[in-house]
Parts: structure tokens; C-alpha cells; sequence
């Protein structure tokens, strides 16, 4: 199916077509935008990159930046990323960096050679948030799930989401809880934790147990951390908040090797939401962005800087999703009910 066939189909004009497809909202309704893109993807309409590129005069290709891509929740990014880059006539090439600086640097020579319109950048580490060659480029670029406070990002409220686990702890009455934090160098991690120790701190009668380890996202990670807290401290925490879910992972083999089981001795929270957690032995409660619309946002942001139009950051709203590894097991600060009638 060709522009023009789509254009009959929705009874309206190529140009129309042409625009909604690109996310024009500035010329065309965003109801019409949306009935359009989904009657597209319904007739298996395929923008053509190479005609858009010598009409355009752009490569129709956008880079796209991650960490790894083995790991779940950046496969769902970057799936999201690309098949609404696909949508709106663009190609999106994907490279994982494995967090070494040299490859991220030689990635972005590479696309950039190959005249890419624009990045989404997804590796962002503090203090190397712009790689060099972009602050001095004309390249427009976005970041995606982790955050830039100079530039536009798509992001979920991810202090919030720590603050939500926090309230939850608090709920449940308890007294001792610890934080299997991230890299020191993601902002994601850092902003979880900055939104659960926020919400802590106002309730004094609560004791944070920590570790000088570091932390990490693999499940390695989660179990290294929980294995020194547990031998670092006699009295166990009763309640762990982890930067992700894969740590949460690794931190309830911990437990278990310690034999204490996560969502009967200990409440268990992890971050995310990856598919695998409500099917686990014991349910992992977690906290859920939309991963997909994280990523789709994220491509039509940058999409509407190449074709000059403005853009601004969003932060998505993340939700806590309590599962048995936190809802069955309380604190000693828990009250009893009050009376029926009292």
C-alpha cells in the first residue's frame, strides 16, 4: 500500500496523510492524527525511507543509544523506540555501549558518518550526560529513560516512584528497611533512592540499614549487596527496596540462602515490572512505568526536532504494584484496628 491508497482509505487528502503520520499536530487535529496512524498500522502501511529522504533531504535514520540490550526493560525501550521511528518514516539503528565510554563515543562517530537526523540517547551516566560530539553538532537528540537537566528527556517520575514504595514500607508498619541501590552514575537509581529516603526521613522511628558496598542493576549485583547486608548486620531489615527488579531478584536469593524468605520474613519491592516478575514463586510487588510509551514518546519527540518543531521533557507516572513479596508481611509499628465503633 502506497501514501495515496492510505490517503483514499481515510478519506482525506496525501498531504493530510503525509502530516499525520509525521505527528504534525501543528496542521492536522490529533484525533485525526491518531485515526490515521492506527489505520496505517491496521493496512500494513510501510513508509518508504528512501523517498522520504530525497524529498526531505534527510537520511530518514535516527540513532538510537542503550546500555546493553539484553537487559528487558531496554529491549522494550528500544522496540518501542523503533517501531514508532518506523511509524513516522524513519529508521532507527540501535547500539549497546556495555558502559564503556570509548564505544559510546565511537558509536555516535559511526552514525553521525553515516549522517543520522537525530539520536535518543538511553545510557545517560551523571557526568557525562552529552557525549562531546553532540554539544558542538547540530544533531538534535533526546534522552530516554534516564533524565538531562539541560536537555529534553522522557522520563518516568522516577523519585516518585521511589516515594510510592516508601509510603508503602510506612504503611505496613515498619522499622528497619534497607536499599539495594544502582550505579552511582545512573540517574534513574539515584532518583529512586533520593524519593524513597525523602519520604523515610519523615518518619523518625524508622532505621535505614546500609552497606559501604556498591551497587548495580544485574541480579548479581542485588545478590552481592543483600549477602554483605545480611552478614554486616545481625538485626535484618524487615522490609528491602530495590533500584530495579533484577536485583530484587538477586536480593531474594539472598534471603533464602540466609534462610529468610522474601514476602513472608521480608518484604521484597523492585522497580520496572518486567514481565517475569508477577510470574516468579512469590510474586514480586514493583514499580511499573510504561516502557512502551516511554519509548514511543521518546521517538516522537526527536522526530518533531529534526522536522523543527519544539519539544519538551515529560516524566511518566509510575504506579506501585504490591504482589505477595510485600502485602502479606508487616512491621512492628503496625497498629491494631481500631475497635468497630470506636
Amino acid at each position: 500500500m502506497n501514501m495515496k491508497q492510505l490517503a483514499a482509505l481515510a478519506g482525506v487528502d496525501v498531504s493530510t496523510v503525509s502530516r499525520a503520520l509525521r505527528g504534525d499536530s501543528r496542521r492536522v487535529a490529533a484525533s485525526t492524527i491518531e485515526r490515521i496512524q492506527n489505520l496505517a498500522r491496521e493496512a500494513g502501511y510501510v513508509p518508504d525511507p528512501v523517498a522520504s529522504s530525497l524529498r526531505g533531504g534527510r537520511s530518514r535514520m535516527l540513532g538510537v543509544i542503550v546500555p546493553v540490550l539484553s537487559d528487558i526493560v531496554m529491549a522494550i525501550l528500544a522496540t518501542a523506540i523503533e517501531e514508532a521511528s518506523r511509524e513516522l518514516g524513519y529508521l532507527s539503528a540501535v547500539i549497546a555501549t556495555h558502559g564503556d565510554p570509548d564505544v559510546r563515543t565511537a558509536a555516535i562517530d559511526h552514525l553521525l558518518s553515516r549522517k543520522v537526523d537525530g539520536f535518543v540517547l538511553c545510557d545517560t551516566e551523571v557526568g557525562r550526560a552529552i557525549p562531546p560530539q553532540l554539544e558542538s553538532e547540530s544533531v538534535p537528540f533526546v534522552f530516554a529513560m534516564r533524565r538531562s537537566d539541560t536537555a529534553v528527556s522522557v522520563t518516568a517520575d522516577d523519585r516518585r516512584g521511589g516515594s510510592l514504595v516508601a509510603e508503602h514500607f510506612v504503611a505496613m508498619g515498619h522499622e528497619r528497611v534497607a536499599v539495594v541501590p544502582g550505579p552511582a552514575a545512573a540517574t534513574t537509581s539515584l532518583d529512586r533512592v533520593a524519593g524513597f529516603t525523602e519520604v523515610i526521613a519523615q518518619h523518625p522511628q524508622i532505621t535505614v540499614v546500609s552497606v559501604s558496598g556498591v551497587g548495580g542493576f544485574g541480579v548479581d549485583d542485588g545478590h552481592r549487596y543483600v549477602t554483605e547486608l545480611l552478614a554486616e548486620h545481625q538485626d535484618p531489615p524487615t522490609a528491602l527496596f530495590c533500584a530495579n527488579d533484577h536485583t530484587a531478584i538477586g536480593a531474594g536469593r539472598a534471603l533464602a540462602d540466609h534462610g529468610l524468605q522474601g514476602g513472608k520474613d521480608v518484604a521484597l519491592v523492585g522497580y520496572n515490572d518486567i514481565p517475569q516478575a508477577a510470574y516468579l514463586e512469590t510474586p514480586l510487588s514493583s514499580v511499573r512505568t510504561d516502557l512502551g510509551a516511554m519509548g514511543r514518546t521518546a521517538a516522537r519527540k526527536l522526530v518533531s526536532l529534526v522536522e523543527g518543531r519544539d519539544a519538551t521533557s515529560a516524566a511518566l507516572e509510575p504506579v506501585l504494584i504490591v504482589r505477595a513479596s510485600s502485602a502479606g508481611v508487616r512491621g512492628d509499628l503496625v497498629r491494631p484496628a481500631p475497635r468497630r465503633g470506636a
